[in-house]
């Protein structure tokens, strides 16, 4: 079983990541993060498998906290962003460079993406959770 902690700021990107992500029988859900800084103390805590990350998120953003997680607790992370063509392919990179394993968009809607979008996501939280992230030690 995978186990899956979901980072967003939305309840609706989270809802729909969770019913998409449970849908699947090798996934599990284990817990949800309105910030980044929850989300550092929650894979301290819960030590999931694999996390979605949002980017743009109150108290401690997605980049920032991906950061924190490296250092302390390196997890796979995909990070979920919202964020245009121009803007995604640099957050894309400061993804990267933080430790993150790749960067999708973020679902328009449970459902309303096309089967393809769903079967990419969780063919890439599959394919990555066993990736091992190297832990990172510098601060920016």
């Amino acid at each position: 079983m995978i186990r899956v902690l979901i980072v967003d700021d939305s309840n609706t990107i989270r809802m729909i990541l969770k019913e998409l992500l449970n849908a699947d029988p090798e996934i599990e859900v284990v817990g949800e993060a309105v910030d980044g800084r929850v989300a550092v103390d929650m894979t301290r805590l819960l030590k999931p498998d694999l996390i979605t990350m949002d980017v743009a998120m109150p108290v401690m953003d997605g980049l920032k906290a991906t950061r924190a997680i490296m250092k302390e607790n390196p997890t796979p992370i995909i990070v979920v962003t919202a964020k245009s063509n121009f803007q995604e392919m640099n957050v894309a990179f400061e993804a990267m460079e933080a430790g993150a394993l790749d960067v999708v968009a973020k679902p328009q809607g449970f459902g309303l993406e096309p089967p393809t979008w769903e079967n990419e996501f969780l063919q890439k939280v599959k394919s990555l959770v066993n990736v091992k992230p190297k832990a990172t030690f510098q601060e920016s």
